[in-house]
Formats: structure tokens, sequence, C-alpha cells
């Protein structure tokens, strides 16, 4: 800030009461200006990060929405080839009946993984690492944070789900012994079972994290446009 000295003689009291008023309003003025430029600024950065932010969540809850509804649906294929295998095997049927109901009920389409949503999280990491993320309104960062560690959680909980009840080698047998026809009832009977669990509680983990989005940004979700449910 540069202040141009007085180029008059200060004849009296008031001429210098007037000249010093003078550039205390100017400094006032000058600080005022930028502290509004600097809060505009702000905003801008708040109103494109939350813009961001918002698009990012959008796109995550309807694929998680999406997964939901398609897991739904193999849940309940997976649960009546559980409970027919669980029977074959106490009946001692033997491995080709066993192989033709399953083709049957599955369509030749036993898939022994998991569908799981992508749920970026770039919109938020680059509000967070250029700041722009403090100048949001405080109870909407927070809402956002949490539904970004919903996220994360429902993550590291798939990721345990997975460990536990879907250990990729055993799986990995199991669908080339369906693809060579060689996989015996009661192997079938554990590998479907695993997967009914695993999916089973994936549908319960996609439930919750759709429940946050709801609880804490209902206004985004009422937003969305919510594909069809069966």
């Amino acid at each position: 800030m540069h202040i141009e000295p007085p180029n008059t003689r200060l004849e009296s009291f008031r001429d210098f009461a007037r000249h010093y008023l003078m550039i205390v309003l100017s400094i006032l003025t000058a600080l005022g200006l930028e502290a509004w430029i600097e809060h505009a600024h702000h905003a801008h950065a708040a109103a494109t990060a939350s813009a961001q932010i918002e698009a990012e969540l959008s796109a995550n809850l309807a694929d998680i929405r999406k997964m939901h509804d398609a897991d739904v649906q193999r849940l309940k294929v997976l649960t009546q080839l559980d409970d027919y295998l669980i029977q074959a095997v106490k009946n001692g049927a033997d491995a080709a009946t066993v192989r033709q109901h399953v083709d049957a009920l599955t369509k030749g389409q036993l898939y022994l993984g998991l569908y799981l949503p992508e749920m970026r999280h770039e919109a938020w990491d680059v509000a967070v690492a250029n700041q722009s993320a403090s100048w949001i309104d405080a109870n909407r960062l927070r809402r956002y944070a949490t539904i970004y560690a919903d996220q994360s959680e429902f993550e590291r909980r798939i990721v345990f789900n997975t460990s536990v009840n879907l250990q990729g080698s055993r799986m990995n047998d199991v669908d080339a012994g369906l693809k060579a026809g060689t996989i015996q009832p009661i192997e079938m009977m554990n590998a479907v079972n695993s997967m009914d669990s695993s999916l089973g509680d994936t549908v319960v983990a996609l439930d919750s994290l759709e429940h946050g989005f709801k609880l804490e940004l209902p206004d985004l979700v009422a937003a969305a446009a919510a594909p069809s449910r069966r």
C-alpha cells in the first residue's frame, strides 16, 4: 500500500486532522476492498468445490443404487441355489444332475464374485489439497466428510468380508471345475454358501451406505434421479 505525503504545509490542527482522517479512510477502504476480494475468491472456490463434490457423490450414489439392485437379484438366485445344493448333498445327488440344475437355475451364468460400485473421491481430495474445502460451510463440510468416511468404511468392510468368505484361489478352483465339468456337489455347495453369505453382507452394507446419503445429504438424494426399483 502506497500513501502520498502531503505536498502542502499543514497550517492548523484542523488541516492535520482532515489529512489524518483521509489517510485512515484510505487505509480502511483499501483493507475493506482487499477483504471483500478475498471473501469473494473464497466463496467462489467453495461453491466450485461443493459443486464438484456433489456431482461426484451423485455419481457414486447412482452406482451404489445400480449395484444394490443387481446384487439383490443375484442374491435371490444364489439363496435358491444354496438351498438346493444343501438338499442335494444331503440326498446324495450325483454331480451331473447337480451341474445340470445349477446351469438351469443360473442360465449358465454362475459368477462367484462381487460387483461393487465405483466410489470416486478425486473431487474431495482436490478440495482438501487446495484448501477450498476449508471455505465450505462448516455443517455442509461435515456432511461431505461423513459420506466419504462411510465410503471408506464400506470398502474396508468389503475387503474384510472378501478375505473371510471369498478366498480367491478357492473360488478360482471352483470356477475352473465348473467350466471343466469336474466340480463335485459338496465343493459347489461350499462355494455358493460362501458367496451367498458374502453377497448378503454386501447388500446390507450398500443399504447402510445409501441410508447415510439420505441422512447427511437429503437434498442431494432428492435431486438425484432414482432408478426404478423392482
